[in-house]
């Protein structure tokens, strides 16, 4: 497996209940970023209503066009992504009354991802929704997907009036290759919302991550 494009693409990963795709320029890491973090938050909703109501009343949008992305972004937070991100998926959905969005961008050499989600859930849910995304990750982190977490720490940002923990974490996948890895859950313009970002480590640049999140409003 080639280290070139983040981690190269691979069939087990494709959902058939995805009916549109990324794009085809886009890496299999970023898909299957992608992919568990929908089924994570759409998981998270389900707890609250029938699976059978809440897919016959889905109402989902998705683009790849740059301009709307950063729309679907401005909708989540306002934040100043860096430059060596470019947008690559945006996604709106509306199920069981909450509403999803997601901006996810790809790291202009297809070395790492960042993702911004948001599900329409109070603020005051921020923690139950950083609890089920790391148990999320967690089970799902498989094959080349997982990290083998060397390193990590919490660093306190206040956003919006509230103090927030990110953790930012080192590791290595299972062909050696090292990774950072950053998440966290702050209050955004609909409510609670996840930052993910895993990036190689030779694309990382701790001071760029730490300037954005203080960036947001």
């Amino acid at each position: 497996m080639s280290d070139d494009n983040f981690y190269a693409d691979d069939d087990q990963f494709k959902s058939e209940e995805f009916s549109a795709p990324p794009k085809k320029g886009m890496s299999g890491g970023v898909k299957v970023i992608i992919a568990i973090l929908v089924l994570g938050g759409v998981g998270l909703l389900l707890c609250c209503g029938g699976v059978f109501y809440a897919f016959r009343n889905v109402k989902a949008k998705v683009t790849e066009n740059k301009k709307e992305i950063i729309e679907i972004q401005n909708e989540i937070t306002t934040i100043t992504i860096p430059d060596s991100f470019v947008p690559q998926f945006g996604m709106s959905v509306n199920v069981i009354g909450k509403h999803i969005l997601m901006a996810a961008y790809e790291e202009k050499e297809k070395q790492g991802a960042l993702v911004l989600m948001s599900f329409g859930i109070p603020n005051d849910g921020m923690v139950d929704m950083n609890k089920e995304f790391r148990n999320n990750l967690k089970q799902q982190n498989q094959n080349q997907r997982e990290l083998e977490i060397t390193k990590q720490e919490q660093k306190e940002f206040t956003i919006n009036g509230e103090k927030v923990e990110f953790t930012f974490a080192e590791g290595k996948d299972k062909n050696g290759k090292e990774f950072h890895q950053i998440m966290g859950v702050f209050p955004g313009k609909t409510g609670a919302t996840f930052l993910f970002i895993q990036i190689a480590s030779d694309k990382y640049n701790e001071e760029e991550i730490v300037e954005m999140i203080k960036s947001i409003k």
